[in-house]
């Protein structure tokens, strides 16, 4: 591994105040921004785990007789819906 010659920069000379808007921490859940949420029917629900495997986050909660979405993760992709053989998770408009 090569060594630099010096520093890409020297961070003490950053202001403090050259960012005040990121400055400041909220707490704001992967979920708040999605369009669109899954629903699972449980009557159509097999468990068959295709849903799960597909999931990019890995939201998807294994429930006694379903599996179902965390809502707090989920992005609202669809990919779930899309890929589910049985039909069991539509994608609905997220209430405003």
């Amino acid at each position: 591994m090569k060594k630099r010659a010096r520093n890409m920069f020297d961070a003490s000379k950053i202001p403090d105040d050259l960012c005040p808007i990121a400055t400041e921490l909220f707490d704001m859940q992967v979920g708040d921004w999605r369009a669109k949420r899954p629903v699972v029917s449980r009557e159509r629900c097999v468990k068959c785990g295709i849903c799960w495997a597909f999931c990019p986050t890995q939201c998807i909660l294994d429930l006694e007789g379903w599996l179902e979405p965390d809502l707090k993760i989920c992005k609202g992709c669809g990919i779930c819906a899309e890929e589910c053989p049985h039909q069991a998770i539509v994608m609905i408009e997220e209430e405003v």
